[in-house]
């Protein structure tokens, strides 16, 4: 393939991937921001098709057979962390288990908990320990600096809250999974470090209970239920706490394992009712194991097979998306897709990145 040839005069280069879920023939690894604007204008020239990824830990949807997988883990540079204006600016490779402590490091608390990169977290949206009082990822931005399909260069938002003029662009691409554009830096709020952070296992506390936990996480397995409470604050409020319940809290939090099972499957539906929709579905599929986040009207599956999955989709209150696994219905549940259609005529209008994952 002459093209890889040309592509190794702009760009450091190495082998592709190929397995069941991501595939792609040559993997580039730019090094400055240039340099991916020049690997993107490449291949819209060209009419080759790019899968920007960090680890490559959490792809969701339908397999993707690529050209060009473009690493981002390089671009990792933690630039500015304020203390006092309570942000942190950070370049998207970046492991977020990391950004964690360095942010823990000077005093302040990153409401976000991901075992992947920074701009994997912000791709998928995918809700965190803290998503029940802090919202999902896409609340926590504050700025962003993207590239689009085309390979153009943009930023969107501002370090305060206060901002709000001009289109949302960094809001937008935040759950599209790069198939509209990739992020390269993004500026998040940050809080000042509670003195603990304890977790207690009880179904005793609701989310708004006179007790204020940050989150609620409901689990199931074969083993039977959990209801994981987060509580953030002072130590001797921990300790009222553990009185009034009866209940003994273990410092730290409940860490969701995105990467685990062959099959998953989530249901989106309203805030408060996740429990409910969990045992639906346990009537309706062989569910291995499942967890809800209280008040996001998120819920994650780990599922024995696909069978009866039009049914749930049937059956329940919201929608049903297929993360991960071998399924040949539709992945993604939407009926109308007139609005994805538009973005992506918009930000790439070549259908350079991710051709396939959601259209």
């Amino acid at each position: 393939m002459e093209w890889i040839d040309e592509l190794a005069r702009i760009v450091k280069i190495s082998d592709g991937k190929n397995d069941d879920s991501t595939r792609w023939k040559i993997t580039v690894i730019p090094q400055t921001y240039e340099e991916l604007r020049d690997v993107i204008k490449f291949a819209n020239e060209r009419k080759l098709s790019i899968y920007p990824f960090s680890f490559n830990m959490h792809h969701i949807g339908p397999p993707i057979n690529t050209d060009i997988g473009v690493k981002l883990s390089q671009f990792n540079n933690v630039i500015e962390i304020s203390d006092e204006d309570l942000y942190v600016t950070s370049q998207v490779g970046v492991k977020v288990s990391d950004l964690f402590e360095m942010i823990k490091a000077n005093g302040l608390f990153l409401p976000a908990y991901y075992d992947g990169s920074l701009g994997g977290l912000l791709a998928t949206n995918l809700p965190t320990p803290f998503s029940s009082f802090y919202g999902y990822p896409k609340n926590l931005i504050l700025m962003a600096k993207i590239i689009t399909g085309d390979g153009i260069i943009a930023k969107g938002g501002g370090r305060t809250l206060k901002f709000s003029s001009g289109y949302k662009i960094h809001k937008i691409l935040s759950g599209m999974l790069g198939w509209l554009g990739i992020y390269l830096e993004a500026t998040l709020k940050v809080y000042p470090f509670p003195e603990v952070i304890a977790t207690f296992q009880t179904d005793k506390v609701a989310l708004i209970s006179k007790y204020r936990p940050i989150s609620i996480i409901y689990e199931v397995d074969e083993k039977g239920e959990r209801t994981h409470v987060t509580f953030i604050g002072f130590r001797k409020a921990m300790n009222k706490i553990e009185e009034e319940i009866g209940v003994k809290g273990q410092d730290g939090f409940y860490d969701i394992n995105y990467v685990e099972n062959e099959r998953i499957v989530s249901i989106h539906t309203v805030r408060g009712r996740e429990v409910e929709e969990i045992k639906r579905a346990k009537s309706i599929m062989k569910v291995k194991r499942a967890i809800g986040i209280i008040g996001t009207g998120y819920c994650r599956l780990e599922i024995a097979s696909f069978d009866n999955l039009e049914v749930l989709r049937r059956e329940i209150s919201g929608h049903v998306v297929v993360e991960k696994g071998d399924y040949k219905g539709d992945y993604w549940g939407i009926n109308d897709k007139g609005i994805l259609r538009k973005l992506k005529e918009a930000f790439d209008p070549n259908n350079t990145l991710l051709p396939g994952l959601l259209l």
